[in-house]
């Protein structure tokens, strides 16, 4: 019986890993980062462990875990292209920071290959929309995306994807035309020093409520968190160039 049991725990560990209940892949095109920030976001036990491919080039990701009893937050490193979560019960999420745009005015666009060694049950596939964008159009591996607002104003394109298999590959695609050269906050600051108003906010038919997983959190925690890593960015590129 033990030799049985001793068996189906490690075929399991070789030919698969649990499945994610609601993952969230959330890109923010030139929000507070003058670039391509993604953001994922998932609930786990202590006990499942997942694995992301992650692009060439990115060699660290700014990792947090919040629960009930505590908040954890660490810089982890990547390798061979794989990020491995961490065996901690909680909400993870992990911030990638990639491409980087000019800061002038100009056409964007952007594409990222999402994988997971993991089946997924509901993927959430999720493009804020930068402020004042023009002609912004957005593919997710071609899901269904539609347009949405979170509480605080923000308009997404999102679309759900169940029963994601593993190693599915799903291209995310973004373009669109900047016509000021800023970050969404940037704009926004200078709207609001004119005093011009903003967009106003759609009817409450139109916000994100079926999915809560994916509201948006307070913008002073995102902007810290971009912060961090846009330094890590920035002296990464650095160390490469001093070599």
């Amino acid at each position: 019986m033990k030799k049985i049991i001793f068996f189906i725990l490690f075929s399991g560990s070789i030919f698969g890993q649990s499945i994610i209940d609601t993952l969230s892949v959330t890109v923010y095109p030139e929000f507070s980062y003058p670039g391509v920030a993604i953001e994922y976001k998932f609930d786990t036990d202590s006990v499942s462990q997942y694995d992301f491919q992650i692009p060439s080039g990115i060699d660290s990701v700014l990792y947090t875990i919040s629960s009930n009893e505590s908040e954890f937050e660490k810089i982890v490193e990547i390798n061979d292209n794989t990020l491995t979560t961490i065996k901690q019960s909680g909400n993870h999420t992990i911030y990638l920071f990639l491409e980087k745009f000019i800061k002038d005015p100009g056409p964007r666009d952007f594409l990222y290959l999402f994988e997971s060694a993991a089946d997924v049950d509901a993927l959430i596939f999720s493009f804020q929309v930068p402020f004042a964008a023009k002609d912004f159009l957005a593919d997710a591996g071609g899901i269904k995306l539609e347009k949405i607002r979170d509480q605080n104003g923000l308009t997404f394109m999102q679309g759900i994807d169940s029963n994601y298999s593993k190693f599915g590959k799903k291209a995310l695609f973004f373009s669109y035309y900047n016509p000021h050269g800023f970050t969404s906050i940037q704009y926004a600051a200078n709207i609001s020093t004119e005093n011009t108003p903003l967009e106003p906010p759609t009817t409450a038919s139109e916000r994100f409520i079926r999915y809560p997983f994916l509201t948006w959190e307070p913008m002073a925690i995102f902007l810290l968190l971009t912060l961090v890593l846009v330094f890590l960015y920035e002296l990464s590129n650095r160390k490469e160039k001093n070599n």
